[in-house]
């Protein structure tokens, strides 16, 4: 087995165009070759390869056919995989030759199946077809393969084929070392966008095949004791540029509400996770990725409030004819604030955030907190940390409410709304908090943070109704001049429903 080692950038046509003039091929590089490929994925019934991660592709070259199998990636990045291939003779078909080797020399034997079922089974499912130029790259004693493919993924549906465009560049290190990839890619993000991708072509193949968008990364699962600090670091934070990279190419792809907001949450993730890790980092990194993140928060978060106010008005459209113009104002806002997400999303600075955060990440699992009571010291410490800020949240919020005058649940004030929204904050790191490191904690306690994430789901979900509420009428008593009748009404006695909740919430948690 090779294990094949490699960066994957999702870039634009015209970048791509543009690639073999960048300044850093010119200086390492020789001149290029290309040459044209196509290649047929082969799978079992519904998906039983990609379930047990593994990808099985024949690619016809101009040199011969490939058989190749390859494993899923180490993280959710995938920038290590194992790979198997070797020549064979044919292409039209898998042989049973083939197929044997493949049992005998690949894990693929785990699926039970022998030469014949398997040959009986696998079944071409999609193709890729493109023009590959590649370089050769010498850089600091290292040889890398920098491959630009151009071309189109292939799929048939519902009997006639469809195809979606492919420009993908890959930095495979050939020998050496892997630092050297990095490096050459961090020079390439200096002057072009490229967004590191986890997303591969077997995968896009298949997307298009089910006539969908590239699949979310999934959260990491919750750390346990037997890791390591460098371990769950290295987890939390691949995983949360494999999700911003996915997320902002489906945001790029399509106006989809879920993935604005989606977006955000992972930003909103990424920023408490830099709260636990900032102890035992350098605090120049943390201090710019904190920036980083403020600025993409601030470019994603006018987009998604016009998303949920917009919602919001729609539901009580029918009291007022003259709602109409009040829509149209927030839909034509949201087409701005949009328009300078994606602008941001295509941007090299995007693109050199998910390049930094990637190696930061593989920094961390390979260097930092090798010993296991340092996760453990960091989940108890995190937990308490967020559980004590809450606590002072809430206690502020109650004396807040319970001490105003009458009318407090209609309006609050500036005081109790600032307190409030605080409150709604520390909810969401404190459940973070519990969800991830909740299996760090003593067993004793297991019971009461049960209880605990339930209460800051529950206020988490009110607090930020009421948020919402609060700041659409902010927002049109600031962009309208006149406003529907009973409109403002009708947003006040929700808002006050959703701060009724959550102070029940807290009172059922006392």
């Amino acid at each position: 087995m090779a294990v094949e080692r490699e960066l994957k950038f999702d870039l634009a046509e015209v970048d791509a165009a543009r690639l073999s003039m960048h300044p850093a091929i010119g200086m390492f590089a020789g001149s290029s070759a290309s040459s044209r490929l196509s290649t047929r994925y082969f799978e079992i019934g519904a998906g039983h390869l990609a379930a047990a991660g593994f990808a099985l592709r024949l690619r016809r070259t101009p040199a011969g056919c490939l058989l190749t199998l390859k494993s899923a990636g180490a993280d959710a990045l995938g920038h290590a995989r194992g790979e198997w291939e070797w020549g064979v003779s044919g292409d039209a078909a898998l042989e049973l030759k083939d197929l044997e080797r493949l049992l005998r020399e690949t894990p693929l034997g785990v699926l039970g199946l022998d030469a014949a079922t398997l040959q009986r089974e696998l079944r071409p499912v999609y193709a890729t077809e493109f023009v590959r130029q590649s370089w050769l790259v010498e850089l600091e004693g290292s040889r890398i393969d920098v491959a630009l493919d151009r071309g189109h993924c292939v799929a048939s549906r519902a009997g006639r084929e469809v195809r979606a465009p492919l420009h993908e560049l890959e930095l495979e290190l050939l020998d050496g070392d892997w630092h050297a990839c990095w490096e050459l890619a961090w020079a390439l993000a200096q002057d072009m966008p490229l967004r590191l991708s986890p997303v591969n072509k077997a995968q896009r193949a298949s997307a298009l095949l089910r006539g969908e968008r590239v699949a979310p990364v999934h959260e990491p699962p919750a750390v346990d004791a037997d890791g390591t600090l460098g371990e769950a670091a290295q987890r939390w934070l691949s995983t949360a540029t494999a999700q911003l990279a996915v997320w902002g190419e489906r945001i790029r792809a399509a106006d989809q509400v879920r993935d604005v907001h989606q977006f955000r949450v992972v930003l909103r993730r990424l920023r408490t996770t830099l709260r636990w890790l900032g102890p035992h980092a350098s605090p120049a990194a943390v201090e710019w990725f904190r920036g980083e993140l403020r600025w993409a928060m601030a470019l994603a978060g006018p987009v998604r409030d016009s998303d949920v106010w917009m919602t919001r008005l729609r539901a009580i459209r029918s009291v007022d004819v003259g709602m109409e113009p009040v829509l149209d104002l927030l839909g034509h806002q949201r087409q701005r604030h949009r328009a300078l997400l994606c602008s941001y999303l295509e941007s090299a600075r995007f693109a050199r955030l998910l390049l930094a955060m990637a190696r930061w990440a593989e920094v961390w699992g390979t260097a930092v907190g090798a010993g296991h009571g340092e996760l453990k010291r960091l989940g108890r410490r995190a937990v308490e940390v967020e559980h004590c800020a809450w606590v002072r949240a809430w206690e502020a919020s109650e004396a807040a409410l319970t001490g105003g005058a009458v009318g407090a649940f209609d309006d609050p004030g500036p005081e109790a709304s600032a307190r409030l929204h605080a409150l709604r904050i520390s909810s969401k790191r404190l459940r973070l908090a519990l969800e991830r490191l909740g299996g760090l904690l003593p067993p004793r306690k297991h019971a009461r943070y049960a209880r605990l994430h339930d209460a800051t789901e529950m206020m988490q979900a009110r607090l930020g109704d009421w948020h919402d509420l609060q700041r659409l009428r902010e927002q049109l008593g600031r962009d309208v001049e006149r406003l529907p009748p009973d409109i403002d009404v009708i947003l006040q006695k929700q808002a006050r429903a959703s701060l009724q909740d959550a102070r029940a919430a807290l009172r059922r948690d006392d």
